[in-house]
């Protein structure tokens, strides 16, 4: 049950998930969103009543840490950077999401370790810190999204495209 709880929870919490479930809430109501949903669930196999309150009433589900893992911390924290960024890089060249997921996720990465990392006060210290804990970094990113079966920024449009065919 608390995994469950806790994929959910990051789920919602990712970028990945926040772009598909903002895909959702654009969408008029009636007969295809409620299509719509039904494949999200069944395709990342979340209950539907999750999904239905979320993107009809905006039901979030609460932390069910109280206090977060490290390792749930640098994946939610990588997702964070991840919106930032993805933000950003449209801003600036005003172009399509999908040119930039590779050039996204590691310097995401790199960010979410920069600001996991307390102060030292001396650059070289940081930067040493930062190069030791970088490549673990991006090793539990993918442990979790493996372990919670999370989709990752890569398959967002592969997602959206399943659940908006309407079977024949």
């Amino acid at each position: 049950m608390k995994y469950n709880k806790v994929r959910f929870f990051l789920f919602i919490n990712s970028y990945s998930g926040k772009k598909i479930l903002a895909y959702l809430k654009q969408k008029p109501e009636g007969n295809k969103l409620t299509y719509e949903i039904k494949r999200l669930s069944d395709i990342l196999d979340f209950k539907e009543k999750q999904i239905i309150d979320y993107v009809l009433s905006d039901i979030k589900p609460d932390s069910p840490y109280k206090r977060l893992p490290y390792l749930l911390k640098i994946y939610l924290e990588t997702e964070k950077e991840l919106s930032k960024l993805s933000e950003e890089k449209l801003d600036e060249y005003s172009t399509a999401l999908e040119d930039y997921q590779r050039q996204l996720l590691y310097p995401a990465i790199e960010r979410a370790v920069g600001n996991l990392i307390e102060y030292t006060g001396d650059d070289n210290k940081f930067d040493k810190l930062l190069n030791e804990k970088l490549k673990s970094a991006i090793h539990i990113y993918y442990k979790v999204a493996y372990r919670y079966k999370l989709p990752t920024i890569r398959i967002v449009p592969f997602i959206l495209r399943l659940i908006s065919q309407l079977l024949i």
